[in-house]
């Protein structure tokens, strides 16, 4: 009994007389759609569940992205160079192999993350919170912000001194007493109205 889906019959075409449309499943010219592409990249994505810090959540967007660089390379492809399927097959190994490289780099590494409230030993003292360790330093690189040197806050001080100077009686009074009182209380002593937050 002859296999019919493998015949011996030499190929009729040459890769060449192929549109790309062609090279997709017969009918399909929406690489989204085919077995090959959507087989290769099911697989690919699950080797890497579980790996670098992906997990069950990121399946659908590591198949989209996958497949976006997919179609975009597709436009490169050239079938007298060789077989599409390969093509593909590089195409996607080559970018989990870059999406593992960028997920394994020092500063990415998930598993160098650590939480800040864990409690750590300090030789001889007692458990502490590994944030109470931190210096104001680290604290502002890691938050993104800059302290003002001695010298900025004297100057901002100054600033404000002359530009409050430059104010309205009633201006200033509301200043000063906002130091000490809510606005609510300001605005009964001064008898203003507030209008409703």
């Amino acid at each position: 009994m002859q296999n019919r889906r493998f015949s011996k019959k030499p190929a009729s075409f040459t890769p060449s007389d192929q549109s790309l449309s062609e090279t997709t499943d017969p009918g399909q010219s929406d690489p989204s759609q085919d077995r090959f592409i959507r087989g290769i990249i099911k697989r690919k994505v699950g080797q890497l569940v579980g790996r670098a810090g992906f997990t069950l959540q990121d399946r659908e967007s590591l198949e989209q992205d996958l497949l976006a660089r997919v179609i975009d390379s597709l436009s490169k492809f050239d079938p007298e160079v060789g077989h599409r399927n390969k093509f593909v097959t590089a195409v996607v190994e080559r970018y989990v192999a870059n999406i593992l490289r960028d997920k394994s780099a020092d500063k990415r590494d998930h598993c160098r993350i650590r939480s800040l409230n864990v409690r750590i030993d300090v030789g001889e003292e007692e458990p502490t919170e590994l944030s109470e360790l931190i210096g104001e330093a680290e604290q502002d690189a890691r938050l993104g912000r800059r302290r003002r040197s001695e010298q900025e806050l004297y100057e901002l001080v100054s600033d404000m001194k002359a530009l409050i100077e430059k104010l309205p009686a009633d201006w200033r009074r509301l200043l000063e007493l906002r130091n000490q009182m809510t606005m609510a209380e300001i605005a009964t002593l001064m008898s203003y109205r507030l209008l409703p937050t």
